[in-house]
């Protein structure tokens, strides 16, 4: 059995910021919580709502590739197995029922929050690409709805595995990623234009055009670190959060090749600034649970 291509229906390197997102997010949690020393004990617990989170996003990026059959091929990508004929569409829509029920169930096993965050990021999936909701199709909720489920709300589920849901610090800065969100997650539609103008997908980039989009994306950066400096400026995070301000040098290498027009290809699938966008978007919460993680050892020395 070729396990490729299920592989790459999955979509693995997708999967990589809400992996991070609950592993590093207990783990920042837990620091915050000053119980950092618990985290071995509850690993077992964190890894399956590592892989229940992950199985989320894949259902997303099965469902998307259902129902974009006939864009896919029309804008080449036959890397993904059920355009290029390697998975048929019933095969593919089992995988994803398996993912969803195994999301469900471990969401609800650990918690009643984090099961409900689970069915929400599920639902999600629904709304953007499967009729007659299809957010994808519509103008700015499409990116909007991913900027909500990939920006906002990760680090609040992985707070809630063992914190209080209601602690504002994980929506602070998941309101920043949200923002950040919003502009970088264009770069995955940067290469789908012709198939997503035919069949009615009016994504930003097909509706502003490569360069205004591109303006677009540099002050929704640049708004991202503001709002960044206005909770910190007014005591909302705590000063240690500045380290966040790291993930500048990224964004405005991104900016550089976005103004550049590079949008060179890369072997894995899509572009560099998309794979840039995705690595990034995990760099927040690893650099924040590190800020924690390495706090005592920087007061010892101050």
């Amino acid at each position: 059995m070729n396990l490729k291509p299920w592989f790459m229906l999955v979509r693995p390197f997708t999967l990589i910021a809400p992996f991070m997102a609950v592993m590093f997010g207990c783990i920042f949690q837990l620091a915050v919580y000053n119980e950092v020393n618990t985290f071995w004990n509850n690993f077992p617990v964190i890894l399956f709502a590592s892989f229940a989170m992950a199985s989320a996003q894949a259902v997303g990026q099965i469902m998307n590739q259902v129902e974009d059959v006939e864009i896919d091929k029309i804008n080449e990508k036959s890397y993904r197995p059920i355009a290029s004929g390697e998975i048929n569409e019933e095969k593919a829509q089992l995988t994803a029922w398996f993912f969803s029920i195994f999301s469900i169930i471990v969401g609800f096993s650990i918690n009643i929050y984090y099961g409900f965050f689970m069915v929400f990021f599920l639902l999600a999936g629904i709304f953007y690409n499967i009729e007659p909701f299809r957010l994808k199709k519509r103008l700015w909720l499409n990116t909007g709805s991913l900027a909500i489920s990939r920006g906002l709300l990760p680090l609040p589920a992985a707070w809630s595995i063992f914190g209080n849901v209601t602690d504002a610090t994980p929506w602070l800065i998941g309101s920043i990623m949200c923002m950040w969100v919003l502009g970088w997650q264009n770069t995955k539609d940067i290469n789908d234009i012709e198939g997503d103008k035919k069949y009615g997908i009016v994504t930003p980039v097909v509706y502003h055009g490569i360069e205004k989009l591109s303006i677009i994306i540099a002050f929704l950066s640049f708004m991202s670190f503001l709002l960044l400096a206005f909770y910190l400026g007014t005591g909302l995070l705590p000063s240690n959060m500045a380290t966040l301000f790291i993930l500048f040098i990224p964004t405005l290498w991104m900016i550089y090749k976005l103004m550049r027009m590079d949008f060179s290809k890369i072997s894995l699938e899509n572009n560099e600034l998309w794979a840039a966008f995705y690595l990034t978007l995990a760099g927040f919460y690893i650099i924040s649970a590190t800020t924690y993680l390495i706090k005592p050892y920087v007061t010892l020395f101050s």
